[in-house]
């Protein structure tokens, strides 16, 4: 073979890793978008349940929220800073604490939780906002 030809192979080898890196970075945030949906949904439901003093049903859609954002953390450890996964599973866990005292205090835990899983897909998007 020869030199022009290797550099082509190269080139070639460069482009495909490229791509599939894209590829990957892509799936991975419409991953991140479905479950981001998922849960602040979930987490409407909660705050919709405690803003209409229903405690059981509140605590009940946070568990469910928070089985959810469990499963779903191992993965999202692999490429995900692991502080603001850290900071989404313990806004869950006081707002559980929160909801199983009847506290009102456990709608600024929803809250925040929603808007840091909200705000994950957008973290790791390529943007020009995220690249520079």
């Amino acid at each position: 073979m020869t030199r022009r030809r290797v550099s082509d192979w190269i080139f070639l080898a460069l482009w495909i890793i490229t791509v599939l890196g894209a590829a990957g970075e892509h799936y991975i945030v419409r991953a991140q978008d479905k479950l981001a949906q998922d849960l602040a949904r979930e987490l409407d439901q909660a705050a919709a349940a405690l803003d209409a003093g229903d405690w059981s049903s509140a605590l009940e859609t946070i568990r469910g929220a928070r089985q959810t954002w469990e499963a779903a953390r191992g993965p999202l450890a692999l490429h995900t800073i692991h502080k603001q996964l850290d900071e989404i599973s313990e806004a869950l866990v006081e707002a559980e604490a929160l909801l199983m005292v009847r506290s009102e205090d456990a709608l600024g835990p929803l809250l925040v939780a929603r808007e840091r899983v909200k705000s994950l897909p957008e973290r790791h998007r390529l943007s020009f906002r995220n690249l520079l």
